[in-house]
């Protein structure tokens, strides 16, 4: 027997039905109205009881099943998950599917994100970043690409394709990086990935041998920092500034942190675009010194333009790739954070004496990416949604974006200070606290708001005070002012 779940939509709100409906779930679970193992309507039943589409019902259902809500069993039906209803999940590690064993053997390796051990409460608002609006995407224009592109499809596109994807796919994005990027690239230097972390990791293994040295920024995504350091890559932090990395630094930084300061570096990693994690836009002046420090060095630079599409301030910046006249620039763009995360398609454009070895370590290891997908993501950005989606996306984000910061002056005042505020899916801040982001962290996920501190980010240049990285895209406006003043209460206590 199916348990009753009263949900009501309300069209006067600014929020999607969708959204409504996995709030709306999300409280009965978390509040007890339902338990572990409760069988749920269906989404046909559900979509008839409260009079919307049943693909509304699906993407809430398929949300709150990504989350571990909920548990689809086939030919069964849906049912609230075991782990759901406010249960402790600080699960042994024998119990956790985790293979700790390996996780221990690499060499520092730090999981700070998605830790499956790491939560004590029902998640209520979750400011992770770099997760996109997921209730705000066309399913439905999605689902029609995705058609068109099965019923175009022939013999070849079913077996194994060409290690550089799909030619449809890699003539889009030389129209979609030419106009939006200023990027002159050709289809020829591109080659699609499995996400932009694919690409790095075969640039890494391209590049870097044993003690071969590659400059990243400082504060970076510490992924970023082990997928170097797994090629063998010593790795060298440069600081940044308002201004970007600081070029004027590097060799300052080698002789201090190299094994082998003699010994000129092969790659350096930066996204000049909004910088992660601070979100700072590096400055033409800057730019230029790094193109040139490139060329006397002879390294190439990777330019990681994660969210480059969202500008909320000012006009949209041009590519570094799009200076470039050295062919020192590596460009690696992803869809993930503009469309949906599990679409995993990135991509990189190379300078043309990579492009055979690059294509070399990807056919050995994965041999192509999707072929479907691909030929789908080139009927969306062909048909003219992918640009809608993204001006559509761009004003909602802006939205959010103004009403987290908003939210923080009003619960901090002046003891908030923010950094890089006029562009991507998140927020970097400081706050004036006596109290330890550790501890602030720890007492807001008691309140059922998950907060990310920053400090792994840092190598050298430690924050003086309590930082955390806010990500805001995939929370409504109410979500985003109720978890920060559950934020404030936590920090008050502290």
């Amino acid at each position: 027997m199916t348990h009753e779940l009263l949900i009501r939509i309300d069209k006067r709100l600014g929020t999607s039905f969708t959204r409504q409906i996995y709030e709306q779930i999300l409280q009965s679970i978390t509040n007890g109205c339902v338990r572990a193992g409760d069988p749920i309507p269906s989404t046909r039943l559900m979509a008839e009881q409260i009079q919307v589409s049943r693909s509304v019902i699906l993407q809430a259902y398929e949300q709150l099943q990504a989350e571990g809500y909920l548990e689809m069993r086939r030919g069964a039906g849906t049912f609230i998950a075991a782990n759901a209803a406010g249960m402790d999940t600080d699960i042994p590690y024998h119990e956790a599917n985790i293979d700790y064993e390996v996780i221990a053997n690499v060499p520092n390796f730090k999981a700070v994100e998605n830790n499956p051990l790491s939560s004590h409460a029902a998640i209520l608002y979750d400011f992770r970043h770099g997760v996109p609006a997921w209730d705000a995407f066309p399913m439905d224009r999605w689902q029609r690409s995705l058609t068109e592109a099965c019923r175009r499809a022939t013999p070849e596109m079913l077996t194994y394709g060409p290690a550089e994807g799909s030619l449809a796919l890699r003539e889009e994005i030389a129209r979609l990086v030419r106009s939006t990027r200023s990027i002159p690239a050709l289809p020829e230097q591109i080659v699609i990935t499995s996400g932009a972390t694919q690409a790095l990791d075969i640039l890494a293994r391209l590049c870097l041998k044993d003690g071969e040295q590659i400059i990243v920024e400082d504060p970076t995504h510490n992924v970023l920092r082990e997928i170097f350091r797994f090629s063998g890559g010593e790795v060298i932090p440069v600081r940044v500034d308002e201004e970007g990395i600081c070029v004027h630094e590097i060799n300052q930084s080698i002789a201090i942190h190299s094994k082998e300061a003699d010994s000129p570096p092969k790659l350096i990693y930066v996204t000049p675009s909004h910088q992660f994690p601070m979100g700072v836009t590096m400055s033409f002046n800057r730019r230029i010194d790094l193109l040139d420090w490139a060329r006397r060095t002879g390294a190439f630079i990777i330019e990681d333009d994660y969210d480059s599409e969202y500008r909320y301030v000012g006009p949209k910046v041009s590519a570094l790739a799009g200076l470039d006249s050295s062919s020192r620039v590596i460009y690696v763009g992803s869809f993930s954070k503009i469309l949906f995360p599990s679409l995993r398609i990135g991509y990189a454009i190379l300078p043309s004496a990579l492009i055979k070895p690059f294509l070399a370590i990807k056919w050995i290891t994965d041999r192509m990416s999707p072929t479907l997908e691909q030929e789908a993501l080139a009927d969306f950005i062909q048909s003219g949604q992918y640009a809608k989606h993204v001006s559509q996306m761009s004003k909602l984000y802006a939205s959010r974006r103004a009403c987290l910061v908003d939210a923080l002056d009003q619960e901090f005042g002046d003891r908030v200070h923010y950094f890089g505020d006029e562009a991507g899916l998140h927020l970097l801040i400081e706050l004036d606290t006596t109290a330890t982001e550790e501890l602030i962290a720890k007492k807001a996920l008691q309140y059922g708001t998950q907060i990310y501190p920053a400090t792994d980010y840092y190598i050298d240049s430690q924050p003086s005070k309590a930082t955390f990285l806010l990500g805001y895209a995939n929370l409504s406006e109410s979500q985003i002012r109720t978890g920060i003043k559950l934020v404030a209460r936590a920090e008050q206590e502290c």
